[in-house]
């Protein structure tokens, strides 16, 4: 039986790896966003579609995630309390 990466549609490779990986943390700095927040989830989801998109290049992606960031929600929202 023959395996083909096509096959595995959420498979990345090690280098794939590290630049998604750089791309999250750079945007999660910029925003200010904890790693550990819910936004910090979603954002790593949006990384991953574009990048399965086509977007490979990793300023478009940084870009892109930058974006989202702030479409999806105000960064300096406050919880209520």
């Amino acid at each position: 039986m023959q395996h083909h990466s096509k096959h595995f549609d959420c498979a990345f490779n090690p280098a794939e790896i590290a630049m998604l990986q750089r791309v999250l943390n750079t945007a999660c700095l910029a925003a200010r966003m904890p790693r550990s927040d819910y936004r910090a989830n979603r954002l790593a989801k949006f990384i991953i579609g574009e990048f399965r998109s086509g977007t490979r290049d990793e300023a478009a992606l940084c870009e892109r995630a930058l974006w989202f960031e702030r479409r999806s929600e105000p960064w300096s929202l406050a919880p209520e309390q």
